[in-house]
């Protein structure tokens, strides 16, 4: 069973089961993965999981879906090690068989130890956003805390600037 994994905000590390079947996200109550924030459409997007990975659809979302920081067109295959942005929350996914073998860690996994210890919050993660599944018992929400906005570039420019920077820091790291 393929499990989408919240990385950001105070439930990071969340993980959220989907069944063998296509589930929305969106704010509406009837959405598998319900998402409270103004960002969200009301159904933003289905998933579909597969043995390659998340068939992702937009569902004409007013703020799009996400991966690896590019906005999608259409259809998309999420595979293991990517980033689905849906609003201002932030996931990753794992199948069981496309999954790291047992005994090793990957980078998110490191990242997720380590931040659970961090008791710093900044004022900016004090809004909060409600992250529920919708099954036979609905018992089991989760609420999870809004990352601060992401400043958006002006231009291509700007963002192909930004990205050159950001590639040279890590660099001299």
């Amino acid at each position: 069973m393929a499990t989408l994994i919240v990385q950001n905000g105070k439930h990071q590390g969340t993980k959220i089961p989907l069944p063998n079947r296509e589930v929305t996200v969106g704010r509406d109550d009837k959405c598998y993965v319900r998402l409270t924030s103004g960002d969200v459409s009301r159904v933003h997007c289905s998933l579909l999981a597969t043995n390659e990975g998340i068939l992702i659809k937009d569902s004409g979302s007013q703020n799009g879906v996400i991966i690896n920081g590019m906005k999608i067109e259409g259809d998309h295959m999420m595979r293991p090690g990517d980033l689905l942005k849906v609003g201002p929350v932030k996931f990753t996914m794992e199948i069981p068989q496309l999954a790291a073998p047992p005994g090793s860690a990957d980078d998110d996994s490191i990242a997720t130890w380590l931040a659970e210890g961090d008791t710093n919050a900044s004022a900016a993660d004090s809004e909060t956003t409600e992250i529920q599944t919708v099954e036979a018992n609905r018992e089991h929400a989760a609420t999870a805390e809004l990352p601060p906005a992401e400043p958006e570039a002006k231009s291509i420019a700007e963002e192909a600037q930004d990205i050159i920077r950001r590639h040279f820091e890590t660099k001299k790291k």
